[in-house]
């Protein structure tokens, strides 16, 4: 009996600890990070006919078309029936929220512009592809992936 109520317990207790760390993850993203929540919010308002769910504390909008975006406490992936390259996306972008953190406002000029350049100039694209390099070796993508990897211990797109 002692067992079942200590597992009970643990139980009790981690669930405790999601909610107050999604808390704070929401606080922080509503307050530290209220620029880019609210370029999401109107992204999120304009994407609502798409599949929603809460994804680490994140708001998760799963859309066709789309690679990714992550603006402050939402994140838009490419649904594509839930495979692994959509959930490894999702991890990736959770990421870019972990640097929304940090960053706060700063983040709208110092990961947003980068990256949106990075994955949409032709020019970076033709250099990525004929120079076999990695979207994600770019500085704002490699770091959103660490970022990933050490709060979620998920598998990320590489």
């Amino acid at each position: 009996m002692k067992i079942s109520n200590s597992a009970s317990s643990a139980n009790k207790f981690t669930k405790l600890l999601k909610f107050i760390s999604y808390s704070v993850y929401i606080i922080l993203q509503c307050t530290w990070g209220i620029v880019q929540t609210l370029a999401g919010f109107v992204y999120f308002l304009i994407s609502v006919r798409y599949p929603h769910e809460f994804y680490h504390g994140a708001i998760l909008t799963r859309r066709k078309g789309i690679g990714g975006v992550s603006l402050g406490l939402f994140i838009f992936a490419n649904d594509n029936n839930r495979n692994n390259f959509s959930d490894k996306t999702a991890a990736h972008e959770f990421g870019h929220t972990i640097q929304s953190l940090l960053l706060g406002p700063l983040y709208m000029i110092f990961i947003v512009p980068e990256s949106m350049l990075w994955c949409g100039l032709p020019f970076f694209q033709k250099l990525r592809k004929d120079n076999n390099i990695s979207y994600y070796s770019f500085y704002t993508e490699a770091w959103a992936n660490k970022l990933a990897k050490k709060f979620l211990h998920e598998e990320v797109t590489e």
